[in-house]
């Protein structure tokens, strides 16, 4: 009985997911970012290979896991200010590629919203003036636009870097609006063509 009240309140939240999706509401997300063939994992990291969106290796990398699963990679940062005692604020452009890991099961399934983030940022940290290490940092990001199944998204990602591995906590929500809603339509509607065409053989 336990089990299958444990079931059915799982499935109770995965419904909720659903309808709350398709209502365009935002979505929380969390999870770390960490540097790629570090921290992340093995040398060979895919997020360290190549930026699928320019189609070559790119300067700066991170793996996310948590909410989001995939690559991050920065593409523009301007310094705005940098002060004597080491405090920079700057501003830029970067851009996600992965899915919204819906149900948190660590992979990217064929119903997570898969595709790329646009996002801008503003930048805010401290560094020692001496020996050039952040003593804190962190960074707040506006999603501008996506592709695939973030195609209309919009909404909001907070970075806090931890100065002691080299990674960040990030928290924000996402909100996915009818364009995301389309693309899993017809990715949902290719699948079941693969299916019945599989099943005729």
């Amino acid at each position: 009985m336990k089990r299958l009240v444990t079931s059915v309140a799982l499935l109770a939240v995965l419904v909720c997911t659903a309808a709350a999706l398709a209502d365009g509401s935002a979505v929380r997300v969390s999870g770390i970012q960490a540097p790629a063939d570090t921290t992340a994992g093995a040398p060979g990291d895919p997020c360290a290979a190549v930026d699928p969106v320019i189609g070559l290796a790119p300067v700066l990398s991170n793996a996310m896991a948590g909410s989001l699963i995939g690559c991050w990679y920065t593409d523009t940062f301007n310094l705005i200010s940098a002060m004597p005692d080491g405090a920079i604020v700057g501003t830029g452009s970067e851009h996600f590629v992965g899915c919204l890991d819906l149900n948190r099961n660590g992979r990217c399934a064929h119903r997570d919203p898969s595709g790329s983030l646009a996002l801008t940022y503003v930048f805010e940290g401290q560094y020692d003036p001496v020996t050039q290490q952040e003593i804190a940092g962190g960074c707040q990001h506006g999603v501008v636009s996506g592709t695939g199944g973030f195609a209309g998204a919009n909404g909001w990602i907070d970075f806090t870097d931890n100065v002691t591995n080299g990674t960040s906590n990030y928290r924000g929500r996402i909100t996915l609006t009818d364009g995301g809603r389309a693309m899993r339509a017809k990715r949902a509607a290719a699948a079941a063509a693969v299916g019945r065409s599989s099943a005729m053989c």
